[in-house]
């Protein structure tokens, strides 16, 4: 039995391992365009039903994806945001402070044979001020998984890779960072709420 335990785990790191390292390669090779490039004139690189906005049970993620195999904007759970690729949000406060979320590439790979679709969203600087305390720091977030053949629900494995630094009155100097080999999977089921155009 514990041999199977230890396989398991094994088996799960690789997997990390090599969806990170997929995530980061794709993001030096391509941005935001599909694997295939920028599409030619007219041509559409992501079919109608996997475009639009998919929204997660139980959870804030939210997701829109346009014909041109891109993120258009996503809500993450740090802070419920909605962000967009390569640009800044402000966000006020309740305190009346203001937070920054700096967004980076995005990734987008949707395999048509299997209909698994890759989605990864790079946050390249948080900064969250809120009374005495904040944190700062950046992540990287994979959504990996199948998307139904009538198009209506995405299942995908979440891995969230955060590098943050809490600064707070009982902890000044506070560290969060996952390593891709002790990373966590999440499932969440994904739900199109709305069409691509």
């Amino acid at each position: 039995m514990k041999e199977k335990i230890d396989e398991g785990q094994v088996t799960m790191k690789a997997k990390f391992v090599v969806i990170f390292v997929l995530a980061w390669v794709f993001w030096l090779t391509g941005g935001c365009q599909n694997r295939w490039g920028q599409p030619p004139a007219g041509r559409v690189v992501l079919p109608p039903d996997i475009t639009g906005t998919w929204k997660a049970e139980d959870s804030p993620w939210k997701i829109v994806l346009s014909r041109d195999g891109s993120v258009t904007s996503a809500v993450i759970p740090l802070g419920d945001v909605e962000v967009r690729p390569n640009q800044t949000t402000k966000v006020k406060m309740a305190d009346g402070s203001y937070s920054t979320y700096r967004a980076g590439d995005c990734i987008v790979e949707y395999m048509p044979d299997t209909r698994e679709l890759f989605v990864s969203v790079e946050m390249k600087d948080i900064h969250i001020r809120y009374l005495n305390n904040v944190i700062d720091g950046n992540s990287i977030d994979v959504l990996v998984g199948q998307i139904s053949k009538d198009g209506n629900t995405w299942q995908a494995d979440w891995m969230s890779f955060p590098n943050y630094t809490a600064h707070t009155p009982e902890y000044p100097n506070f560290k969060l960072a996952v390593d891709p080999n002790e990373g966590v999977e999440t499932p969440l089921i994904f739900e199109k709420v709305t069409k691509g155009e």
